[in-house]
């Protein structure tokens, strides 16, 4: 999953996964609910499939807080402080069957392998534009690279 992440704090009224299909599918994104499974633990998705193909989960549990803390050590000195305070984020990853394996017990993702690109152009049109919608913090995890939005 992660070959990007977008970092946020949350807002007084939770973000959901709803909301950003909901936000895309008005961009004219075909987006599907998903899920990933293992043994009874279920975490919703969303599966972008047009015009970019990727996987999206949002992650809002108290341990995204310690390592938003954690990795703003590592993140541009301009992004520390304000990556320290995210509460959330949302991560996305390979949507592709050759990364995904299905057996009795669940679905498994192959971490650490991922063919999803956030640069190419269509995707990064998409995720531009929830980094606007959560006033995030955008973390390619491809290329080491981080960016906030500009303002349109």
């Amino acid at each position: 999953m992660q070959s990007a992440r977008i970092w946020f704090q949350k807002p007084a009224t939770a973000i959901t996964l709803t909301q950003c299909k909901e936000y895309l599918q008005g961009m004219g994104v075909e987006v599907i609910d998903a899920e990933w499974r293992l043994d009874g633990y279920v975490v919703p998705q969303l599966h972008v499939t047009n015009p970019s193909n990727f996987l999206m989960q949002l992650e809002d549990d108290s341990w995204v807080v310690e390592e938003a803390e954690e990795i703003s050590r590592s993140a541009p000195e301009a992004l520390r402080g304000r990556l320290s305070n995210c509460e959330a984020r949302l991560s996305f990853g390979d949507a592709s069957d050759e990364s995904v394996t299905t057996t009795d017990r669940g679905i498994f993702v192959m971490a650490g392998w991922t063919s999803f690109d956030p640069e190419e152009p269509q995707a990064r049109e998409l995720l531009e534009a929830l980094t606007r919608m959560v006033d995030g913090i955008f973390e390619d995890n491809t290329t080491g690279t981080w960016w906030v939005p500009t303002v349109r």
